[in-house]
């Protein structure tokens, strides 16, 4: 336990569970509706169950002079690979602190506790503005190629009646349908804006054959996720609903070759969120195309997802993308072969490597 006069940082402990639960109820506002056991069910899955935890690698808690906990830094533990080494890696999660405008102290004992700790690599794929001015007083390492979001619009007033029933739940009941008529009449005057690539077919796989499909597409990367873990997180994927069910896809052509793989998350009437996306090299605009194709079929009324410096190629030879900064990807290490990895930039983070699959960041709980 690493202590000061501020108070005192230690390993994430089950007994903490309870208190952490009303931390994260206080801080991101849950209301009296959320269901404490179903958070706690939640926390102990995310956090404890990763198949590379150890509390040497795992969440911590912050303590008060009192021993009060009021501070808590989430880690998911994940085995990384460089090379032929292995690396105790970690994604951080939630951040929380109990009134943070008059303790401003605790976030940066939580960092630096966190980075004093058993990790070879640290990083996040979910940094808003503040986690990123952090990260530079903090030695962390900003990754631009993978800090971009790409949208790809298919039904205009769909997209607008999304937008305004998020804001307006009451009304979306009478908007989604005049707004499918409208998409009906757009479509005679607007060509398709998602044709389905010739001679290539996608058809659903499970989360353990997912991962075992993965292997080749991965063994490029100079730094990836351990193959044999990518089955746990594909099934916590999977158990995330904000976005629509998870589909786990293989991409094959006119041979019956896999060229490429995605997981989406899609319903009918809402936007698309693409985790996912591995391609053979020069199929990427084909692998793109198809699930664009998918996502259509699916009922989505435009798609979204994380920018990565291998699917450019892919992205870029699709019309109507557009492209903005929402989260910034950031990584930190004392390693300095993995340091320079970092500064290649072939690196596998973001996505299923990363933060934004996990229900303790998009679930209410209620």
């Amino acid at each position: 336990m690493a202590s000061s006069s501020r108070g005192s940082i230690r390993a994430f402990q089950r007994s903490d569970i309870p208190q952490v639960c009303q931390l994260f109820s206080q801080t991101f506002r849950l209301g009296r509706s959320y269901r404490a056991a179903k958070l706690a069910a939640c926390l102990e899955a995310t956090y404890f169950d990763p198949p590379g935890y150890t509390e040497g690698t795992g969440s911590i808690v912050h303590l008060d002079r009192n021993g009060v906990l009021d501070g808590f830094m989430g880690v998911i533990a994940m085995t990384m690979v460089v090379g032929e080494r292995t690396l105790r890696a970690g994604i951080l999660s939630a951040y929380m602190a109990a009134d943070p405008d008059n303790n401003p102290g605790i976030g940066v004992s939580l960092i630096r506790g966190v980075t004093a700790r058993d990790f070879d690599l640290l990083f996040t794929d979910t940094a808003n503005r503040t986690s990123l001015d952090i990260a530079r007083a903090t030695r962390f390492v900003i990754l631009p190629a993978q800090s971009l979001e790409w949208v790809k619009i298919h039904r205009p007033a769909g997209t607008a009646a999304y937008f305004l029933g998020k804001r307006l739940p009451r009304l979306a009941r009478w908007i989604v349908p005049m707004a499918r008529a409208a998409d009906s009449v757009l479509r005679r005057f607007l060509p398709s804006g998602f044709p389905r690539p010739d001679g290539i077919v996608s058809r659903p796989i499970a989360a353990a054959d997912f991962a075992e499909a993965a292997r080749p597409f991965l063994a490029h990367y100079d730094l990836k996720p351990d193959p044999t873990e990518l089955g746990w997180f594909v099934e916590q994927a999977g158990l995330q609903t904000k976005y629509g069910p998870l589909q786990i896809r293989e991409v094959v052509d006119r041979t019956s070759r896999r060229i490429g793989l995605y997981l989406l998350y899609a319903r009918r009437d809402g936007v698309a969120y693409a985790l996912q996306l591995l391609a053979l090299p020069n199929r990427e605009e084909l692998v793109v195309g198809q699930m664009f194709a998918d996502a259509a079929e699916f009922g989505a009324v435009a798609v979204r997802g994380a920018t990565s410096p291998d699917l450019m190629k892919g992205l870029f030879r699709q019309k109507g993308l557009f492209y903005h900064h929402v989260m910034g990807t950031i990584a930190w290490t004392r390693d300095p072969e993995v340091a320079a990895t970092l500064r290649g930039g072939n690196v596998f983070l973001g996505g299923i490597a990363g933060e934004t699959w996990a229900r303790i960041v998009t679930e209410d709980f209620s």
